[in-house]
């Protein structure tokens, strides 16, 4: 079979590559060049740059594709549904990956919010200096948010030119910008938070693979609240429910077995 995947994230490629392996043909999409690059150096065929509804429906008629697999970040909202949207027009058919969410212990210090506005809130009543282990996406949304005026933001993004520009535009200072790419262990975390003296840490729910469980683990040692943003909830669940449970080898099975293979 021909598959379209979108893969920038390291377990995307990795269920690409099994793909491949399994004597399907795959483009693996990636957002970056950077992403298109690692993603070549594992033997697998790229394509990169940011797709809106035009320019996805071409790739999927010019290459002949039989199938969309989308293995996007679990918070990557506006691309899960453009994908949805084009394997729909186009008639074909849609299967989503996500990984695994984390596997959470009990515990006085650990917090969750349903989006930025409630953890914005719950951190300003923790702390003053607080951790945004979050990603670059929303940085205006959280610098803009009156909740937290009061207390001082340190972001920990990649370390790219554009990224850095989007934290200067968003207003904030070299000081608050640790530009670093992980996976980083708990140890460091723990280096890194005990130095910058902060009271409150704000992560995703990116699983075992996104480095969740050692930020939640580096914040109980050093007995500090962490709040995890909960991931969007489907609006179609019964595309994506089944897949979040699923190994890599049984995702591949439900494809081909959809296809009689």
């Amino acid at each position: 079979m021909r598959l379209f995947i979108l893969a920038g994230t390291e377990d995307g490629r990795e269920l690409a590559f099994e793909l491949q392996k399994h004597g399907h043909e795959v483009l693996v999409s990636t957002l970056t060049e950077y992403g298109a690059e690692i993603a070549e150096r594992q033997g697998l065929r790229t394509c990169s740059g940011a797709l809106d509804e035009h320019s996805m429906e071409r790739i999927l008629q010019e290459q002949a594709i039989h199938a969309l697999i989308d293995a996007t970040h679990p918070y990557a909202q506006n691309i899960r549904n453009l994908a949805r949207c084009v394997a729909g027009k186009c008639n074909l058919p849609y299967f989503r990956w996500e990984r695994s969410s984390g596997d959470y212990p009990v515990h006085p210090l650990l917090h969750f919010a349903s989006n930025l506005e409630d953890a914005a809130r719950l951190a300003a009543q923790l702390g003053k200096r607080v951790f945004l282990s979050t990603g670059s996406k929303n940085l205006r949304d959280w610098v803009g948010m009156s909740e937290l005026n009061d207390c001082e933001l340190y972001v920990r993004v990649l370390p790219t030119s554009h990224v850095l520009k989007q934290c200067e535009e968003a207003g904030l200072k070299p000081y608050q910008i640790i530009a670093m790419q992980g996976p980083f262990t708990q140890k460091f975390n723990e280096g890194l938070w005990e130095q910058l003296k902060i009271d409150v840490v704000i992560t995703k729910d990116s699983g075992a693979i996104g480095g969740t469980d050692e930020k939640v683990q580096a914040c109980l040692q050093l007995n500090i609240p962490v709040i995890v943003l909960e991931r969007p909830r489907e609006a179609q669940p019964q595309l994506a429910a089944e897949e979040n449970t699923l190994t890599i080898e049984d995702f591949i099975r439900k494809v081909e077995e959809s296809f009689g293979h």
